[in-house]
């Protein structure tokens, strides 16, 4: 979901305009039979750890094209309950059940067309266009899932996975105080947790 953040006089904004870019190019270019191997390791990887903890509600994201692809770990959850994000009004972000019809917003994103709401989530796989080793995350700009992971949500405290291409590491994301953290991440090369 693309929406810029932040005037130019922000110098943390800039930061992190200047990584997106870099990072939204350098994802864009991975070959495609590389996109499709790295995309069904990584359902691979997932779903096993999915599996080992139990995680039956599961909240995942419908890419964009340059995005690691996630019809592999959809197909790969089979049995979950699945929920995908939907725009609401005001900017803001909720999970709705993954069913057809479903429909583009604004975006082009694809999302569920009904508002069917999750009593509980166990997990929260979230994109994003850089990480780093400490769990920091940038996503796209618009500050969607932020905003939601601030709120105080009916569906508990899930584990907020980053779901991306191994490549999208960098050595340090600049980050803000309004900025969600990840408690582990899933790339092609495998699972990987962060210090809390």
């Amino acid at each position: 979901m693309t929406a810029q953040a932040g005037g130019t006089a922000n110098p943390l904004a800039a930061r992190k305009r200047a990584l997106r870019q870099q990072l939204r190019q350098a994802r864009a270019a991975i070959p495609r039979s590389e996109r499709r191997r790295a995309a069904q390791a990584a359902a691979r990887h997932l779903a096993l750890a999915c599996r080992r903890w139990q995680a039956r509600y599961i909240a995942l994201y419908l890419g964009v094209p340059e995005e690691i692809d996630t019809r592999p770990l959809i197909a790969a959850l089979r049995g979950a309950r699945l929920y995908a994000p939907r725009l609401g009004p005001g900017r803001n972000l909720r999970f709705s059940r993954l069913a057809p019809p479903l429909v583009a917003n604004r975006y082009g994103v694809h999302e569920p067309a009904a508002l069917r709401r999750p009593a509980r989530l166990d997990l929260i796989v979230l994109p994003l266009v850089a990480f780093d080793g400490g769990g920091a995350r940038l996503g796209m700009g618009g500050g969607y899932y932020d905003r939601l992971l601030a709120r105080r949500r009916p569906f508990g405290r899930p584990l907020r996975v980053g779901y991306a291409f191994a490549a999208q590491e960098v050595r340090v994301v600049p980050v803000s105080a309004l900025d969600a953290r990840l408690d582990a991440v899933v790339t092609e090369r495998g699972l990987r947790w962060f210090r809390r």
